[in-house]
Parts: structure tokens; C-alpha cells; sequence
């Protein structure tokens, strides 16, 4: 008896789930706030400083959702073109200061996500999403010795979010996420050092198409 009134009862919810899965795109973009910071190792005294920049960034998204409360997709990330102004209260070698120079940096790559889905009634719904990526990143010093390097990286990101679904197709999208960067091992004026990348914390509107 338990048995046949668990059949029935999935029975019931399959046109529910299946109507709620299915194939999605979607494209979000807004605010991008990327920190940085440098650390250089000298003979005479270690020089830090830290920089920040806020730019436009982008996320070309698509994905399978598994039911109302599971999803995977893949998304393009672009965090566009930040510049950053360090300066350091100890110049490299013990020079006297100021010693400050400034960086240009790109950020763009794949993420795969895994996203968690609470429905709010029939329309309003709040999500949670965690992922991991590969990020190429691109930085030049502006001026001064004109160090350039490129890197591919590991990405670790979450965020959190909510949405309003207008019908089986049209929703709009509200997220906010983080993104870990990676150390760039470089030379900055002469002395060993890293370029720490930070965190970019994205904050988005975006609409998504399900078919």
C-alpha cells in the first residue's frame, strides 16, 4: 500500500519537475570590484601596497536544470580591464620615497557552477551556487620598467541570488559573487615578489531564456 501511494505520488510531481527542468542561456552583466596587492622581497626591506578598481563585467551563461531545485551550466566570465596605483611606504632597494607605480590587469575565462534553487510561490525564487574555472589573466605595469605577464589559473567562486520568472520561458536574475584570483610570481624593480590578485566581487542583473 506505502508503495502504490509513493508511486502515485511521483507520478503526480513528474509533470512538475519536468515543466520546472530543462535547457537554459543566459546573459547577466554589472559591477566588478577587483582588489590587488603587491608584495616585493628585497635585500634592504620588504615593500607592500595595495590597489582596488571597479569595472564593468559580463557572464555568458547556459545550463541544465534538474528538476525546481538543481542546476549545472557553464559560463564565459569577463571581468573587463582594471588599473590599479600602489604606493608603497618602503620603495624596493631602500629608495627613497615616493616609489609608486601603477598596474593594468584583464581577467576572463570558463566556470562550470552547481546551483541550488529555492522556489518563493509561483514566480520568486532565491538560488546559491558554488564552482570552480579556469581564469586567464593579463597584467603590465603601466610606465616604469613596462613588467608584463600572463597567466592561466585555478578559480574557486560562490554567490547567492534571487530572480522573478515571468512565464516557462522569461526570468530576470539578481547575484552576487565572489571569485578567488591567484599570485603572480614576478620581478617588480629588480627585487623577487608576488602580484596577489585577490578577490573579484561581482554584482549583476541579468535575464535567462529556458526552453
Amino acid at each position: 500500500m506505502k508503495v502504490t501511494k509513493l508511486l502515485a505520488t511521483l507520478a503526480l510531481l513528474l509533470p512538475v519537475m519536468a515543466h520546472a527542468g530543462g535547457w537554459y542561456a543566459g546573459l547577466d552583466a554589472g559591477s566588478a570590484s577587483s582588489d590587488a596587492t603587491v608584495n616585493e622581497y628585497g635585500f634592504l626591506g620588504d615593500t607592500t601596497a595595495q590597489g582596488n578598481d571597479t569595472t564593468t563585467g559580463w557572464r555568458l551563461r547556459g545550463g541544465y536544470q534538474f528538476g525546481r531545485f538543481f542546476a549545472l551550466e557553464v559560463a564565459y566570465v569577463d571581468f573587463g580591464q582594471v588599473e590599479y596605483h600602489f604606493d608603497p611606504d618602503d620603495c624596493p632597494f631602500g629608495a627613497p620615497g615616493p616609489c609608486p607605480f601603477d598596474v593594468r590587469s584583464s581577467s576572463n575565462g570558463f566556470v562550470g557552477t552547481v546551483r541550488g534553487i529555492l522556489p518563493i510561490g509561483d514566480h520568486w525564487f532565491m538560488n546559491a551556487q558554488f564552482g570552480y574555472g579556469k581564469m586567464r589573466v593579463d597584467a603590465n605595469e603601466i610606465g616604469g620598467a613596462a613588467i608584463e605577464t600572463s597567466i592561466d589559473h585555478d578559480t574557486f567562486h560562490f554567490g547567492i541570488g534571487g530572480g522573478y520568472r515571468f512565464n516557462e520561458h522569461w526570468e530576470i536574475l539578481l547575484d552576487y559573487s565572489e571569485y578567488n584570483q591567484e599570485d603572480l610570481g614576478e620581478t617588480l624593480g629588480g627585487n623577487s615578489g608576488s602580484y596577489d590578485l585577490g578577490e573579484t566581487s561581482a554584482t549583476s542583473v541579468g535575464a535567462t531564456y529556458r526552453w
